[in-house]
């Protein structure tokens, strides 16, 4: 399995947390606790009930873009592990890629009285307006894996990946395996989402200093693999050369390295976010590499984080998760 990494920029060293055990969870109706599958996808994993990590003076709402692949399902669980460390009660909610759904569950969190929430931005403008009735109504809002418009005044802290950063990695690695020319495809996350205009921040700066690479095909599949094996055959059917597939995530790169390999052709596939199964992949020799960004170590450092403001502690407005290379070199390093 991922080993555990180490977070590159902590909150105040040496935390403290003397919480005691007087209150409960009564989250809201549209809350979810999706067990974590195994698989690139999970569609079925979001159940009705809320997920309680424990009882005691705090309760936070983490509010989830989705619950739809490994990546996000980690995320969860490594908040829940951290609440049942810390003493504390997290309930995850599914915002089921609805920027409209997930604004009402934040106004739905701060009438139902919950100390503070955890919220991944399915739109960086969508939520801005129920942040700000947070915000008048002394509830503190911390943005994981994603960040938000206005971030730096309407937020108490950022936890996650820096995102501009793995895609950069991301980028460097893949041309780095054409030779720094030649023709790619690219398979983006949810258009207008922070983690998909970050990523691509990451990705034009490496392609400015590579003219000799073109993007000849690039559209959004939505963080799943479904519609990007759907985009990758129309892709290959054009009988255009493509060198390299560049995917947002490692639901999408599976996607497209499935068409691939349907049609009995050898194009280096690249992802992010390092889920198991790209880590399977990527030691069966098929998908040829992935940027881990500890997906369970950020929502353990969303939880972490706010407990600490919670408790009148100090907190940096970013803190980032390390961000790893895995390719066949050191994929030993990452599964069992």
């Amino acid at each position: 399995m991922q080993k555990k990494r180490i977070l590159a920029f902590l909150v105040a060293a040496g935390l403290c947390f003397s919480l005691t055990a007087c209150g409960g969870n009564d989250g809201s109706s549209n809350s979810t606790a999706p067990e974590k599958e195994s698989g690139t996808d999970t569609s079925n994993a979001a159940a009705d009930a809320p997920a309680e990590s424990g009882d005691s003076s705090y309760r936070i709402a983490l509010l989830m873009s989705h619950q739809t692949n490994a990546f996000t399902n980690a995320v969860s669980d490594g908040a829940r592990a951290k609440a049942e460390e810390l003493g504390v009660t997290v309930d995850v909610l599914d915002g089921k890629q609805d920027p409209a759904n997930q604004a009402s569950q934040i106004e739905t969190c701060i009438a139902q009285g919950y100390d503070g929430i955890l919220v991944e931005p399915i739109s960086v403008d969508a939520i801005v307006p129920a942040v700000k009735t947070a915000n008048e109504s002394n509830v503190p809002v911390l943005t994981v894996v994603q960040q938000m418009a206005q971030q730096d005044t309407l937020a108490i802290a950022y936890c996650g990946g820096d995102e501009s950063k793995a895609g950069k990695l991301q980028m460097e690695k893949a041309l780095e395996a054409i030779g720094g020319k030649g023709n790619i495809v690219v398979l983006y996350g949810p258009m207008g989402s922070d983690a998909q205009l970050s990523r691509k921040a990451g990705y034009d700066e490496v392609l400015a200093a590579n003219p000799d690479v073109a993007i000849v095909f690039e559209d959004s599949a939505n963080w799943t693999t479904e519609e990007a094996l759907t985009k990758m055959e129309t892709w290959l059917q054009t009988g255009t050369q493509i060198d390299a597939v560049v995917a947002q995530n490692d639901s999408m790169a599976l996607g497209a390295l499935k068409a691939v390999e349907d049609a009995s052709m050898e194009i280096p596939c690249f992802g992010l976010d390092a889920v198991d199964d790209a880590l399977a992949s990527i030691a069966a020799g098929r998908l040829k590499g992935t940027v881990s960004q500890d997906a369970k170590g950020q929502g353990a450092l969303g939880v972490e984080v706010m407990t600490a403001y919670l408790n009148g502690e100090s907190i940096e407005p970013k803190n980032f998760t390390e961000c790893v290379w895995i390719d066949a070199s050191n994929i030993a390093d990452y599964t069992e």
